[in-house]
């Protein structure tokens, strides 16, 4: 299912451009177009889902297993120390995108200062 409504359903139909770094017939992984590091990926569903808890348990362990998939192969071919996932389910934690899930792929290099941690 699509939404028309939605960015990230927009950018898999290819009617927003966007730097893709994987694509298949389900899931699009690009490059953020405002990174916390170099390299940062969003990837997303290529089914529109509100909320995470529509989705089947198969179609999520096909997600996180393309999010890994997707996320060592970028570590690896620049070199990062290693990487955080971030998925924001919710207003409240600050997701703004209302197409569930997208995963953050967020490299990370020791001594990078970067404060992802609230503590």
């Amino acid at each position: 299912m699509i939404n028309n409504d939605c960015i990230f359903c927009k950018i898999a139909q290819g009617l927003i451009p966007c730097q893709k770094y994987f694509e298949n017939n389900s899931f699009l992984a690009f490059f953020d177009i405002n990174p916390i590091t170099e390299k940062h990926l969003v990837v997303i569903m290529k089914n529109h889902y509100k909320d995470i808890n529509e989705i089947s348990k198969e179609e999520w362990q096909s997600f996180m297993s393309v999010v890994k998939d997707v996320a060592e192969k970028l570590v690896n071919e620049i070199n990062a120390d290693g990487y955080n996932l971030l998925i924001n389910q919710g207003k409240a934690a600050e997701s703004l995108i209302e197409h569930r899930p997208h995963c953050h792929i967020i490299p990370r290099y020791f001594n990078d200062n970067i404060k992802l941690d609230p503590r």
